[in-house]
């Protein structure tokens, strides 16, 4: 019934052997495909109402896609016929940004409940899912400013993922073009995994005799989330939490709403003192200062550093001659994790 991919990076980033894999399961959800990317100059779409191992557009996206954001699916229709209207990603324009979503599942009775039905954003074809899409896009649109709070925002398509998940499946990837939201309601049915520098060591694809050595094909320090229905290569996936929102940026997963809605940091226990002290300090931070003050070897809070860097929770100051690694480096927080950092780690 239906499978998702997503991918979130910190660049923009070829898809060509991990979603070669994904579109053979097309085999058994043979009634359309879809992918959806964003680049620097936006959202880009391709779908159609046939079996992705049929088509030749799709075998010719797998060398051509490159995006920092990614959001695929591979149809078994069980709700709408098979068509161009009815085929996953969908997409919708909200305060200046393009909105992707797909699902997998079924939620078919809440297209007979009025407190469910579209206003400002109206399905074009006869899906359960772009019906949901769309009461979604409603409700973030009356959210006004506040969507752009990730907090606010993330507690609020909770909210609404758990609601609709009442009436059935509801599994889904959702994106603005920079954060990528995944929630998933039934267990042991959607799965992720990071991948981070150093990248090395062969990887094999479950669907394909096909194998690529990671460091003939990314970039050094290329991060890279990758979300599916069931694992596509022989890594080590984890399975998403029942009734929890997941959320990435820059290929890292930045934040969870648990199955009672209370927004969750992801960060580990030394890493939150090292963020504490530098966001509560009035000026940048050497990391030999950040040792003396938490009491753990200047080595370990270097590597610490240095990840925090990587992962977009801290900056090095832009008149440092020396590495970020180095005792002398000086940090201070990244403006875009600071309403995470003050919310969830300073509470």
């Amino acid at each position: 019934m239906c499978e998702l991919f997503g991918l979130s990076a910190n660049r923009e980033v070829s898809i060509n052997f991990t979603w070669r894999g994904f579109l053979k399961r097309g085999e058994r959800n043979y009634d359309g495909w879809g992918v959806a990317w964003y680049t620097g100059d936006g959202l880009c779409m391709v779908k159609e109402p046939r079996p992705s191992t049929k088509s030749p557009v799709a075998r010719l996206l797998v060398d051509g896609i490159r995006g920092s954001i990614v959001i695929s699916h591979v149809r078994f229709a069980t709700h709408g016929k098979v068509s161009y209207v009815n085929t996953h990603p969908f997409a919708r324009e909200l305060y200046g940004r393009e909105w992707v979503f797909a699902h997998n599942g079924s939620v078919k009775e809440i297209m007979y409940r009025d407190e469910f039905a579209p206003r400002l954003y109206t399905p074009c074809g006869k899906t359960d899912s772009e019906y949901a899409f769309c009461y979604m896009m409603d409700h973030l649109k009356m959210m006004g400013t506040a969507v752009n709070s990730i907090i606010m925002l993330s507690k609020a398509i909770w909210k609404m993922a758990n609601k609709i998940g009442k009436y059935g499946k509801f599994n889904f990837l959702l994106s603005n073009g920079r954060f990528l939201f995944a929630y998933m309601n039934i267990a042991g049915t959607l799965h992720y995994v990071v991948r981070r520098p150093p990248h090395s060591g062969y990887v094999h694809l479950v669907d394909e005799d096909f194998s690529i050595k990671l460091e003939e094909i990314k970039d050094p320090s290329e991060i890279a989330a990758l979300i599916a229905t069931k694992p596509l290569t022989d890594e080590k996936w984890r399975e998403f939490e029942p009734n929890t929102l997941y959320v990435f940026e820059g290929g890292e997963l930045i934040l969870k709403v648990d199955s009672h809605g209370n927004p969750q940091h992801t960060l580990e226990k030394a890493e939150v003192e090292v963020v504490k002290y530098v966001r509560m300090a009035s000026h940048s931070v050497k990391v030999s200062k950040l040792s003396e003050l938490i009491g753990i070897n200047v080595d370990e809070v270097s590597r610490i550093v240095q990840d925090l860097v990587i992962r977009g929770y801290l900056r090095q100051h832009r008149d440092d001659k020396v590495p970020v690694r180095h005792p002398d480096a000086r940090v201070f927080t990244d403006p875009g994790r600071r309403e995470i950092i003050d919310t969830l780690l300073l509470r």
